[in-house]
């Protein structure tokens, strides 16, 4: 599933990527990034972000909750085990994540992507919002 979204967040000529959790998340935000920018439909595009995990945290399960809006249209929010997503468990310390993934062709509008990220106690650990106009 991350590889699906990250393939449908990843085209535009302005990527935008924030930190959606409002600075609430376990994880601190790091960076975040989306190339190439612009994306090239039927043509790799890669999204990479990094955080910090404090101290005294271990994550070894959870659920990636992955969120989609286009053209305005919201889909049903899925749901992945956190860990088949993700090596866990996932230690204190800098957290870097990047995926490639071809970019589908024929996707025309705005896409508002959100990736969250909860522990089995569902505390948010991480939230990356991006949207693009494809």
């Amino acid at each position: 599933m991350i590889k699906f979204l990250g393939a449908l967040v990843l085209a535009s000529s302005a990527n935008t990527v924030r930190d959606c959790s409002s600075g609430t998340s376990v994880f601190k935000f790091g960076t975040a990034s989306l190339l190439p920018d612009p994306v090239v439909p039927g043509e790799n595009s890669t999204l990479s972000l990094s955080c910090t995990i404090p101290d005294g945290i271990s994550v070894t399960g959870g659920i990636a909750e992955y969120r989609i809006v286009f053209n305005g249209i919201p889909f049903s929010p899925t749901t992945e085990d956190l860990c088949s997503q993700v090596t866990c468990p996932m230690v204190s310390g800098p957290y870097s994540n990047v995926t490639t993934t071809v970019f589908p062709t024929g996707v025309s509008g705005k896409l508002v992507t959100s990736i969250r990220w909860y522990n089995q106690k569902s505390e948010l650990l991480y939230c990356l919002e991006t949207t693009v106009k494809v």
